[in-house]
């Protein structure tokens, strides 16, 4: 009988699934790339007085030690391990005040006390007399510092067309293009002037910006940005009407040249074969990106997670000892920490001190996750590392998590940004991943395999008798491996391969430019 009318009391049962602090830092740490991991560790080092790294110095000790030493009289270290499984029980639970050891002592706040400069063996040095070494290093110019510097160093008439200059300038991207159109950076000068501007004002200014180093910057297209390296250029005289015909054909053919009709360019300009080969060398001297030159240099190191070595037959894979710091904790801080009766600070040692541990724990279950991840990736892709490519089998994250008994998202994880060094190159390790072509009566290939074989087919045609999709897909039927052509299609965009008609035009004109040479 309900108590109140309308209202009665239901019991339910359910289930829920917490992931504890320690599980959602292993998974973090297990998803994360090497660079990220040393990062972590590097905090943590800094904010952590329980952790360490463990540094090799057994063999340098010893160097040093005399060489007369007796066990007996040796000290005795601590064992940090077994100071670290008992001093949660050890320290206090409800203590009045620090010890008075401790207080005289330091303080836990002077251990991250940091007044800023580097100590030397006169004292510290203050802020203002010490520079870091990467300030003396050079700085790369850039294509905006280079064009605001001949902004600053140009005279102008006025002070508002040196700031329409300037808007100019930052309106161009890094290939040496402009941007925003005359109409928006009127209206964003005329806003920061508090006066009018004109759009004849802004293509006056950006006339003169058109003209600076490097000839083509400032261009709103590419034909803009040809023609003006081609006024600006200066022809020997043999070259004159080869030039006036370049200059004919961008202005008012363009896009002849750019859909690489060449036939009709032959007959509109009257043009024999090597007339015409010559007028699409002398366009292709000039640079459709001016302002690359400018651009940074970036280069992608990739530090692998695991090394895999040739060891007489055998393929051997390891972590690899750089990308994984080796942590420990230190047992003198441990001792310390036991002799603490404050109940605030007691608190925050052991949080800190279970996050130590928590961190370790993490990058030891994700050093076993990558070992066995790869293991089983080596072992089924053992034909890879023998033949290449072409032997890849196929292969799915199921696959390896049904062997290793893993969730298909811990191995997503273990895989994603993850690489491995191997005698044929690095490699992430989710490149092993492809999905089966199934084959009639034959065994599946994989999807890398197949462009492999593409690859290598197109690589040998004939230049000039490219192979078509449907020509691809028979040849591959006589090798055993059957592919629809829509399927070749599909695949040889994904590489970047342009169709048989465009190779041929390509192939054409890089033989032209071979025999010219």
């Amino acid at each position: 009988m309900a108590l109140f009318p309308g209202m009665q009391v239901n019991l339910t049962q359910s289930q829920q699934l917490k992931l504890t602090p320690q599980l959602q830092q292993s998974i973090k740490v297990l998803q994360q790339s090497v660079l990220e991991v040393q990062q972590l560790v590097e905090q943590t080092l800094e904010e952590n007085i329980f952790l360490e790294l463990e540094q090799d110095e057994d063999g340098l000790l010893e160097a040093l030690a005399p060489e007369t030493s007796n066990e007996e009289d040796a000290p005795q270290q601590p064992d940090t391990d077994e100071i670290a499984e008992t001093v949660s029980e050890t320290l206090p639970e409800d203590p009045a005040a620090l010890s008075d050891e401790l207080e005289s002592d330091t303080s836990w706040e002077d251990i991250y006390q940091d007044d800023g400069g580097p100590i030397t063996a006169h004292g510290r040095v203050s802020d203002e007399d010490f520079t870091a070494a990467e300030n003396y290093t050079a700085e790369l110019e850039t294509l905006h510092d280079h064009l605001l510097w001949q902004v600053e160093t140009l005279h102008w008439d006025n002070p508002l067309d040196q700031l329409i200059a300037e808007y100019i300038v930052d309106s161009i991207d890094d290939d040496g293009y402009l941007q925003d159109s005359l109409a928006q950076i009127r209206d964003a000068v005329s806003e920061h002037a508090g006066e009018p501007v004109t759009e004849a004002d802004v293509q006056r200014v950006l006339d003169t910006v058109q003209q600076f180093d490097p000839t083509g910057v400032g261009a709103r297209d590419l034909q803009e940005c040809l023609l003006l390296q081609l006024r600006a250029a200066k022809p020997l005289p043999e070259d004159s009407a080869l030039h006036e015909q370049a200059e004919d054909l961008i202005s008012n053919h363009f896009d002849l040249l750019a859909n690489h009709q060449y036939k009709r360019i032959q007959r509109r300009y009257r043009l024999k074969e090597p007339q015409l080969h010559e007028l699409i060398h002398y366009i292709q001297r000039f640079d459709p990106r001016p302002g690359r030159q400018y651009a940074p240099v970036e280069r992608d190191y990739v530090i692998p997670d695991l090394i895999l070595r040739r060891v007489g037959e055998e393929l051997m894979l390891e972590l690899n000892p750089e990308a994984y710091p080796r942590l420990r904790l230190n047992a003198e801080y441990i001792q310390l920490a036991q002799q603490v009766e404050d109940p605030k600070q007691s608190e925050q040692l052991r949080e800190k001190l279970a996050e130590a541990r928590n961190l370790i724990k993490s990058l030891h279950h994700r050093g076993e996750t990558l070992l066995r991840v790869g293991r089983f990736i080596v072992e089924r892709q053992k034909r890879f590392f023998e033949e290449g490519e072409k032997a890849m089998q196929p292969l799915v994250l199921r696959d390896v998590a049904e062997a290793l008994d893993l969730h298909e998202s811990t191995i997503s994880r273990a895989t994603s940004q993850k690489y491995i060094q191997t005698p044929r190159g690095t490699f992430e390790l989710k490149y092993f991943f492809s999905t089966a072509i199934v084959q009639y009566g034959e065994e599946d290939q994989s999807a890398v395999a197949i462009k492999s074989h593409i690859r290598e087919l197109i690589e040998q045609e004939d230049p000039k008798k490219p192979l078509s999709d449907s020509r691809i897909a028979a040849l591959l039927e006589e090798q055993g491996i059957h592919v629809a052509r829509r399927t070749i299609a599909k695949y040889r965009e994904a590489m970047g391969i342009p169709a048989s008609s465009e190779r041929k035009r390509l192939n054409y004109f890089k033989t032209t430019t071979r025999s010219s040479r």
